[in-house]
């Protein structure tokens, strides 16, 4: 029965940890959830007084584009880290500086 007792109650420590870890990183993961491991051809900077208009490896929305600016391979977590930019291509000028959007885990390269 000790035994028993003893294993439940480092199952639900394992529980409780991993619901912090959900509840720590839920909105940071969120911001991210568009990160993903596939990209198409799509045009950023294609508002009229930014910077001229560059094809680029992404996706869009109604909300705007999201691309990839690299690809770097990674041994600790083997796989590739794609890093996605947010192309902030409006505001009264025509163009605000683009950000970082997220980085995810992949099994290819760009």
């Amino acid at each position: 029965m000790k035994r028993n007792l003893r294993r439940w109650g480092a199952l639900g420590a394992a529980a409780v940890s991993l619901a912090g870890t959900m509840v720590v990183t839920g909105g940071a993961t969120s911001a991210h959830a568009d990160a993903r491991c596939s990209a198409s051809s799509i045009y950023i900077n294609d508002s009229p007084g930014g910077d001229p208009k560059t094809a680029a490896r992404g996706h869009s929305h109604d909300t705007g584009n999201h691309y990839v600016t690299d690809s770097k391979w990674s041994f600790q977590p083997w796989g590739y880290y794609w890093y996605w930019y947010a192309d902030n291509d409006g505001g009264s000028d025509g163009d605000t500086a683009d950000t970082f959007y997220g980085s995810i885990l992949c099994d290819k390269p760009l």
